[in-house]
């Protein structure tokens, strides 16, 4: 593929991604961001590309145990969980997805956030 075709392909990759008004962030299998879409960057400070999201976001020195993206990269499985958006209080349902190698090994995974208030949610009052 060419320079240019394979520019294209990536410029229309990112335009799609950006369309989605849901939050979407794409990890490696070491939790280090690699790419998010426009949504996703309100829940970001700085720049997260190449930073792991539980330091970056949860100023955590590992991931948590219970968390979506942990679970997918050691279960290789579809994840659900929760959590309360910072800016507006609504419960955010997260959905993590493995991204597998050609050998059926868990490379990373993609995260899809929704916010609603309508999610039932542990927090819920």
């Amino acid at each position: 593929m060419s320079p240019v075709k394979t520019r294209k392909t990536r410029d229309e990759y990112n335009n799609i991604l950006d369309i989605i008004t849901d939050p979407i962030v794409i990890f490696d299998d070491k939790f280090k961001v690699k790419k998010i879409n426009k949504a996703a960057k309100q829940f970001f400070t700085g720049y997260p590309i190449g930073k792991k999201c539980f330091f970056m976001r949860h100023k955590f020195t590992m991931a948590c145990k219970d968390c979506p993206i942990w679970q997918t990269v050691k279960t290789g499985t579809t994840m659900t969980g929760e959590i309360l958006c910072s800016t507006t209080g609504n419960p955010i349902l997260l959905k993590t997805y493995p991204i597998y190698s050609r050998v059926k090994k868990v490379k990373g995974v993609i995260l899809i956030g929704r916010e609603s208030s309508d999610v039932p949610v542990k927090w819920k009052r």
